[in-house]
């Protein structure tokens, strides 16, 4: 299998490059330093000549809504685009809850992957596969990272998983030739993001203190957590922070 990766430069992306590798695919790593611009299309369609799929792992720092539908609906057109040209499906990168429409509206980055799955359901169809994966542990060191004596997170409820856990279920699907419309991917168990930033603080002997963060009721609901996951990953809180 030859496969062209989208954002295949990218942390995410790198990884997940390096884990198809290792399964025998043969890869392309296509990014703005493989001279590849996915937003305005330049250099993609070389990129993906000879590809057996297309793999879009795209992103962006921005948290705008209007700046991250931009982006995203901007990238699913156009792999859209190359992947009809080349007759070859797509599996994207997307997050659980993003097709909540309370979500999208409290959360800008979740409106761009909204608007990801709109584009790519609209010119893909059946064609595209989607993977939504849950939060990262990580991400409540992003929320740390602010610095301070006192540091707000916000009060989500979610099922967090390992980045390493996702690049492997992402792979998993890439290389499934009967591959799903959609895969969701979750972790082991249901956590607060800010219990999770107080465990690092606290395994990190920091004097940090850590206090929810004013947050929308729709992130306390549940909405961001899948009701019947198809992959649940294995490293717990523990063991990732073990790992850390």
């Amino acid at each position: 299998m030859r496969a062209t990766v989208v954002g295949g430069t990218g942390q995410f992306g790198a990884a997940l490059c390096d884990r198809l590798a290792d399964l025998g695919v043969d890869v392309t790593r296509a990014g703005r330093s493989t001279g590849v611009d996915a937003v305005t299309g330049a250099g993609l369609d070389d990129a993906c000549t000879g590809a057996d799929l297309i793999v879009d792992v795209t992103s962006t720092a921005s948290r705008d809504g209007d700046d991250t539908a931009a982006f995203f609906g901007a990238v699913a057109r156009n792999v859209s685009r190359a992947a009809t040209a080349a007759g070859v499906p797509v599996v994207y990168l997307t997050i659980v809850g993003a097709g909540v429409p309370a979500v999208a509206a409290a959360l800008g980055h979740y409106r761009g992957k909204a608007e990801q799955e709109r584009v790519y359901a609209a010119e893909l169809g059946d064609r595209a596969c989607a993977v939504a994966s849950v939060q990262w542990f990580s991400l409540a060191e992003r929320f740390l990272a602010a610095g301070g004596d006192v540091v707000e997170v916000p009060d989500l409820r979610c099922r967090p998983a390992t980045v390493e856990d996702v690049v492997r279920a992402f792979a998993d699907v890439v290389v499934d030739q009967d591959r799903p419309a959609y895969v969701s991917v979750a972790g082991p168990a249901e956590l607060d993001l800010v219990d999770i930033a107080r465990r690092i603080v606290a395994r990190d002997g920091s004097a940090v203190r850590v206090v929810p963060a004013d947050s929308d009721a729709v992130l306390r609901s549940g909405a961001l957590i899948p009701d019947s996951p198809d992959v649940v990953t294995t490293t717990t809180l523990d063991m990732w922070l073990d790992g850390r």
